[in-house]
C-alpha cells in the first residue's frame, strides 16, 4: 500500500484514502453483502454508476464484447461471474478507495490512478486484483463495518487474492483496443 501513496495527483491534492478489509471484517461485509443481494436490493453506490446507454458507442461496443466473452467462456449467460461478484470474488482482502465528497473531477481521475497503483503494486508482489463496482454498491454495509466517514465517497473496491487457474473465470481475457483505435500520434 505504501507504493500506492506515490501516485501523482492534480496539484498534489492526494484526495484518496484507502480502507483495507480482510479477516473477520471482510467476512462480516461478505455475509451482509450476500444477504442484501439475495433480498434483491438494488445497489446505491456513493458515485453514480450510470446506465450502459450513458456510455459512448465505442465504450458500449467494448462492454458488449466482454459480456459476450464472459457468456461464451463460463456459460450460463455469465452467471458464474455475477455469483463471484456477489461473493466479492472470495478474495482474502478488498481495498476500498474513497475521495472527499467536496471534490473536482480531477480528484476522481486521481483516484483511478491510485487504483492502478494498488493493482500494479499487488501484481509486482504476485497478488492478482479485480476492481469492481459490485464491491461498492452497498456503501451502508461498508460504513457499518469500517470507519468510513460520511464526508467521503467510496469510489472503487479492489479484490486482492490469487488466481485460481482451474476456474473458468480465470480464462476470461478481455480484448483491448488496438493502438490505432485509442492513440493518435502527431509530429
Amino acid at each position: 500500500m505504501e507504493t500506492s501513496l506515490l501516485t501523482p495527483s492534480w496539484g498534489n491534492s492526494q484526495p484518496w484514502t484507502f480502507y483495507v478489509a480482510s479477516g473477520t471484517t471482510l467476512e462480516n461485509i461478505r455475509k451482509d453483502w450476500i444477504a442484501k443481494n439475495k433480498e434483491g436490493i438494488k445497489g446505491n453506490s456513493d458515485i453514480e454508476a450510470g446506465h450502459r446507454n450513458d456510455f459512448s458507442d465505442r465504450c458500449q461496443k467494448c462492454m458488449n464484447e466482454i459480456m459476450k466473452l464472459v457468456s461464451e467462456t463460463v456459460g450460463n449467460n455469465g452467471q458464474p461471474l455475477w455469483d463471484a461478484n456477489v461473493e466479492l470474488f472470495n478474495a482474502p482482502s478488498v481495498v476500498y478507495i474513497t475521495i472527499p465528497k467536496k471534490r473536482t473531477l480531477f480528484n476522481l481521475f486521481d483516484s483511478g490512478a491510485a487504483e492502478m497503483s494498488v493493482m500494479a503494486a499487488a501484481k509486482e508482489l504476485g497478488v492478482d486484483s479485480v476492481p469492481a463496482y459490485e464491491a461498492i454498491k452497498y456503501p451502508d454495509i461498508l460504513r457499518k463495518h469500517m470507519k468510513i466517514p460520511d464526508d467521503e465517497d467510496i469510489v472503487i473496491g479492489i479484490a486482492l487474492g490469487y488466481e485460481d487457474k482451474e476456474n473458468a473465470l480465470s480464462k476470461i481475457k478481455s480484448k483491448k483496443l488496438r493502438l490505432d483505435e485509442a492513440c493518435h500520434f502527431y509530429e
